[in-house]
């Protein structure tokens, strides 16, 4: 895909128009495990999922919490950049929702904040 560097639809496309990607934001919402992020996100691989963080971590969506401890394991978030795109996504599902009819639900049927998600 080319990116054109004037055109902020390009970029985001680029950033976040990988398959599984929204779906990976959606599920931080909550700080996880990548076992975890894993059953929540569905039929995806641990390698996509794996490449996938490590693209969303370069770009600073999310961020990688070492845990040290027994055992020892990483957990993943969102940072600030990436929570804004919470309220994106919820008026994109509206969007679905208006134009594709009743046979798509909305996500989890409820609306978050940045605020909320912050807090």
């Amino acid at each position: 895909m080319t990116i054109n560097p004037t055109c902020p639809i390009s970029q985001a496309a680029h950033t976040l128009g990988k398959k599984w990607v929204l779906e990976i934001i959606y599920y931080l919402r909550e700080q996880k495990r990548f076992c975890v992020l894993q059953d929540s996100v569905g039929t995806i691989n641990p390698a996509t999922l794996s490449s996938r963080l490590k693209e969303l971590e370069k770009d600073e969506i999310i961020y990688r919490f070492e845990i040290i401890g027994v055992p020892r394991h990483v957990e993943y978030g969102l940072t600030q950049k990436g929570r804004e795109l919470i309220p994106i996504m919820y008026t994109l599902a509206d969007w679905v929702q208006k134009w594709h009819g009743d046979d798509i639900s909305l996500i989890d049927g409820e609306r978050i904040t940045v605020e909320e998600i912050d807090g």
